[in-house]
């Protein structure tokens, strides 16, 4: 078990942009502990400083405690928090399985071993709309980009209010240079005045380059419902984006109290790197 005291003081000190002395707390409190959870609880704390080594101290611990009954959870946890290499060395340690190889296909989509994560989502036997979101991806990083769309309209007509197969379709469509689609797809989309078509067209707007405009609709759709992680992670990116660094912080920790590891979290402070 975490020590409930210095744990708490950590949280305060974040809560508070306190990073002095981060590192040793953290690692004080790591060493309370043998639970992998525990410590990928301790990993997540570290995300807001540089990196001095003490993640991956924590990493190599977390790998050799990897079990059957814990290691898809912590596997895939240390996906989210960014470390794939350690991700896919603690899936060495397990049998697989459609859940392993779902881990092991992501961490090579964050690798850009783009070629191995299609032949490692091919062997997934019992497939999800999840496992085509993940396939369109994929096929629209290797540059099959007419075979990425026509997957990404096929998962639209099948759910066409789903949040994760909207920001496919327009990805897709980005990817593929059809960007007079994606913003056409966008403008009808705002007509419902929902959280999720407001986060979608922020997402659309940022890749575009067009920072103002996504920050407004970002907001808007929080101020919609302020839970929508993709706007969350949207907002916090154009904030980054300004150099209001301190404030896309705020934002990646409030992903983080809401979904503690959630990878939009690291996106947002990846932008933050050195400030």
């Amino acid at each position: 078990m975490l020590d409930e005291a210095l744990f708490s003081q950590i949280r305060k000190d974040l809560s508070e942009n306190r990073f002095d002395g981060l590192t040793v707390k953290v690692s004080q409190l790591s060493d309370t502990t043998d639970d992998p959870i525990d410590l990928l609880t301790c990993m997540s704390l570290l995300k807001v400083v540089p990196d001095d080594g003490t993640s991956s101290h924590l990493a190599n611990r977390i790998v050799s405690l990897v079990n059957e009954e814990n290691g898809l959870d912590v596997c895939t946890a240390l996906r989210s928090l960014d470390c794939p290499t350690f991700a896919l060395a603690a899936l060495r340690n397990l049998p697989e399985s459609d859940g392993t190889l779902r881990v092991k296909r992501d961490c090579q989509m964050d690798m850009d071993e783009d070629e191995s994560a299609l032949a490692t989502e091919s062997l997934i036997k019992v497939r999800n709309k999840d496992d085509d979101i993940r396939r369109t991806e994929i096929l629209s990083s290797v540059g099959e980009h007419s075979k990425a769309i026509q997957l990404a309209t096929d998962l639209l007509t099948k759910h066409p209010k789903d949040y994760d197969v909207r920001i496919c379709y327009v990805s897709a469509l980005l990817l593929g240079g059809h960007d007079k689609e994606a913003q056409k797809y966008v403008r009808d989309g705002v007509k419902d005045k929902s959280a999720d078509s407001n986060a979608v067209a922020a997402y659309v707007l940022r890749i575009l380059g067009n920072i103002k405009a996504a920050g407004g609709y970002a907001s808007r759709a929080v101020q919609l419902d302020s839970n929508h992680i993709g706007a969350m992670e949207t907002l916090g990116i154009c904030l980054a984006l300004k150099s209001e660094y301190d404030k896309a912080k705020i934002v990646a920790g409030a992903i983080n109290e809401i979904s503690p590891g959630n990878k939009a979290a690291i996106n947002i402070l990846s932008y933050c790197e050195g400030h």
